[in-house]
């Protein structure tokens, strides 16, 4: 491929945005729960730490979270917004009104997460603000099994292209991501992308020996993750144990698809330094994905942190993270349940194979630090539009 997103972290040559003193006052919306552990919290907390330290004056509107906030975030202004309601359009419009007030009341640049609170808040007076787009929301109704589904989707779909068209700048999170943006009519000078990442203090050391047949699964149970699969490893011979590490909407269909396989295990979500115990421990580590355009789009964090503890992967093809590996021959992919199975006992059973897979991984993880994306999206920081942002 030509065009790399792990290459294109900073603004696209030729755009409009001029070199300026740098430091700014930046306000970042975000509806989620960021006392609730997620890729998505993650990405928030990790770019609102890095601008931080790099000399901005980072505030973060936010719902009121359920748990104790990331200790990341010591050095962010954290504005908590009281909303209880469960109707998530009026807690999206009441968080993307307040990050709008305090954008305006401390002059700063508006950063809005998830293109659909960007778009409930033009609704509130939002616009040329930055959109930093974790997925194509729209898509996830692909996985949703009711005939309201296609009304939905259609819905979303176009408050995402009414969020997409008031933004200032699209930050995306892949290449794919990328791709659908020009497809809507977004111009390159208007688009920077920014995968996800790693903090390496999260990776434990390895002291312990790996546990032979262990193959570990990390994350949400979300609809696109391939449950079938999932059990399907966890019947081969080769499988001591598939630990998976995660809650989510499938769950309970794991439970039930896995009763009787004795080598299924269901952890349910864990703190990072026991879930990355688990995982530095396996000897293969694996995200099986059902295809379509939102997992096409996605920039999974599990890869991420899979690369950096220097473990074979086998994985669907799809994201450019995948590709990427993929190029470097540090994970195998497969699209069918059997095929994949397939993989998974190859990596187990071929040493060599497991080790050159391994090494190849953990020198790619070298790219994927988080500080690495803090500095592409203060690079976009460094630079403005000939106007200031309406805010």
């Amino acid at each position: 491929m030509s065009d790399r997103s792990e290459q294109s972290l900073s603004p696209s040559p030729g755009d409009d945005w001029s070199p300026d003193s740098g430091q700014r006052a930046l306000c970042i919306a975000h509806g989620g729960d960021m006392g609730e552990p997620s890729g998505g919290t993650e990405r928030v907390s990790a770019l609102a730490q890095g601008l931080a330290e790099r000399g901005h004056d980072v505030t973060l509107v936010v719902p009121e979270p359920s748990g104790a906030l990331p200790e990341r975030l010591a050095a962010v202004n954290v504005e908590p917004v009281a909303v209880r309601l469960s109707n998530p359009l009026i807690r999206a419009a009441r968080v993307a009104a307040a990050a709008r007030r305090v954008a305006r009341d401390r002059d700063a640049i508006l950063q809005i997460e998830h293109s659909t609170l960007a778009g409930v808040g033009t609704f509130r007076g939002c616009q040329d603000y930055v959109l930093d787009m974790h997925d194509l929301a729209y898509s996830r109704f692909d996985h949703v099994d009711t005939r309201l589904a296609p009304a939905f989707k259609r819905g979303v779909r176009r408050l995402e292209r009414r969020a997409v068209e008031r933004a200032a700048h699209v930050i995306v999170v892949s290449d794919v991501m990328r791709d659908a943006m020009r497809a809507w009519g977004v111009p390159d000078e208007r688009l920077t992308v920014v995968p996800n990442g790693y903090f390496p203090t999260t990776i434990p050391e390895a002291t312990e020996s790996t546990v032979p047949g262990r193959v570990a699964f990390l994350g949400t149970l979300h609809p696109k993750v391939d449950i079938e699969t999932l059990v399907a490893v966890a019947r081969l011979p080769a499988v001591s144990e598939l630990v998976v590490i995660g809650d989510g909407a499938q769950h309970r269909r794991l439970q039930r698809l896995g009763e009787g396989v004795d080598g299924l295990r269901l952890t349910g979500r864990l703190p990072d330094h026991e879930a990355f115990a688990l995982l530095a421990r396996s000897q293969v580590l694996i995200n099986p994905q059902v295809v379509s355009a939102i997992q096409r789009s996605s920039s999974p964090v599990k890869l991420f942190y899979y690369a950096a503890l220097g473990k074979p992967m086998v994985v669907t093809p799809g994201p450019s993270i995948v590709e990427h590996l993929v190029e470097r021959r540090a994970a195998m992919t497969a699209y069918s349940k059997g095929s994949f199975a397939k993989r998974v006992r190859l990596a187990l059973e071929d040493d060599e194979l497991s080790a050159r897979l391994a090494e190849r991984a953990r020198d790619a993880a070298m790219e994927f630090e988080w500080s690495r994306r803090a500095d592409a999206v203060g690079t976009l920081y460094s630079r403005r539009s000939g106007g200031e942002p309406d805010r």
